[in-house]
């Protein structure tokens, strides 16, 4: 007898409309889920249990991008060549630019058709990307963990720093945290990396930002961790006074392996493209370093794009599968995956909830405040800049465009000083 209901004794839940449909599926796809883990997440988190058939079904219906069913070589070359033209460093090979397209465009590209059209418009790129032979590698172990948030390490990246620019009295600091299960937990761009109150408030900053600390801290020593260790330390003791673990942990930098090498993915990403735009300001004839009004606008404008690449790089790192290795006891899958569900990997959750309120509790006992030690450029100058980026459009913070964006507010600054 047929079922006219169509339910076939059978509960699939309630279905999501159709604009949450299509954006969760949309979602799956970015993530690049499989299967198994797009229909538990459904049932899961919408209360929606259907079977494989449904969900090819739906896939169909709502144009969800799939690397089985690439776009055409034309539509790809198109995409490609305009990741290629910002790659100035020529680092990103076919796996990292099927990725950063689908973050970017939302289009799924075929790993074969990332290569063939890549090594079409670059025939070179491969054999610039092999890594350097005759190194003689630093002896490495294990990473092993109990759970997410056991361990976090920080460190400091000085690459586009004053000294490695040679700009004159310019220059970026970044700092970073990464958790030793492998998520990039919080970065960001910096006046100063070296300064122990800036490090201060980016650790407050992370905390704000995840809400919860980890069990133990661990950085390089330095001068510049300081009021960050005493802040963690205090932390952990009022949360989990019966730990017996150091709240805190002091390596060499080059022990400080989960901190060096998401420094390493960023150089391989975004940060040694970065370098090469921000050294076109020694012979581009538009900046000047002995006027101040050029080094305002340069660090004002330049921040910016800079915080806007490492957001791009944190979010490709997360949603990004590791490459397997025999020997890794860590799991391999997108550390987002890895975080949004620890227990299928045979982690736990050990991070420690701490509360807004704690966190500005901590943050105004600090002898200088966040938005001082985060000053860039002068308020007023502050003021005038973003007034003059919105007016000639608030153009995309893409490396690229940098020096463009920098040509069109220059001499509405300088006239505005005069």
């Amino acid at each position: 007898m047929v079922n006219k209901e169509g339910a076939n004794g059978v509960d699939n839940g309630t279905r999501p409309s159709d604009d949450v449909l299509r954006s969760v599926l949309h979602d799956f796809a970015r993530r690049r889920l499989s299967v198994d883990k797009r229909l538990a997440e459904l049932a899961s988190k919408h209360g929606y249990s259907i079977k494989k058939s449904k969900l090819a079904e739906l896939n169909k219906e709502f144009q969800v991008p799939s690397p089985r069913k690439p776009v055409a070589d034309g539509v790809a070359t198109a995409l490609i060549a305009e990741h290629l033209e910002q790659d100035i460093g020529r680092r990103h090979g076919p796996a990292r630019v099927q990725q950063k397209v689908l973050l970017k465009h939302g289009v799924a590209l075929s790993r074969y058709q990332c290569r063939k059209i890549q090594h079409k418009l670059d025939p070179d790129g491969a054999e610039a990307r092999f890594p350097h032979k005759g190194r003689r590698e630093k002896k490495r172990g294990q990473l092993t963990a109990v759970g997410i948030m056991q361990e976090v390490h920080c460190d400091g990246h000085e690459k586009l720093g004053g000294i490695a620019l040679r700009l004159g009295d310019v220059g970026f600091g970044i700092y970073g945290f990464h958790c030793h299960t492998g998520k990039v937990l919080h970065v960001d761009v910096v006046p100063n990396d070296r300064n122990p109150l800036t490090v201060a408030h980016c650790y407050l900053d992370f905390v704000r930002e995840t809400g919860e600390i980890s069990l133990q801290l661990t950085f390089d020593g330095g001068t510049e961790t300081g009021y960050m260790a005493a802040i963690q330390t205090e932390l952990r003791c009022n949360e989990l006074s019966e730990l017996d673990r150091p709240a805190t942990r002091s390596l060499k930098s080059t022990d400080n392996i989960p901190a060096e090498s998401m420094w390493s993915y960023w150089l391989e990403d975004e940060g040694a493209n970065l370098k090469t735009v921000l050294l076109q300001g020694h012979d581009n004839g538009l900046f000047a370093p002995g006027n101040p009004l050029h080094v305002h606008l340069f660090q004002w404008l330049w921040s910016r794009i800079i915080r806007n690449h490492l957001l791009q790089f944190k979010d490709y790192f997360n949603s990004t599968r590791r490459r397997s290795q025999k020997n890794k006891l860590l799991p391999t899958d997108a550390p987002n995956e890895v975080f949004a569900a620890p227990e299928e990997y045979g982690l736990e959750k050990l991070g420690i909830g701490i509360p807004r309120e704690v966190v500005e509790q901590f943050r105004a006992r600090l002898p200088l405040s966040r938005e001082h030690v985060m000053r860039w450029v002068p308020d007023e100058f502050d003021e005038i800049a973003q007034y003059y980026y919105e007016e000639i459009g608030s153009p995309q913070l893409e490396h690229t465009f940098g020096w463009e964006i920098y040509r069109q507010m220059l001499p509405l600054i300088l006239e505005a000083y005069m």
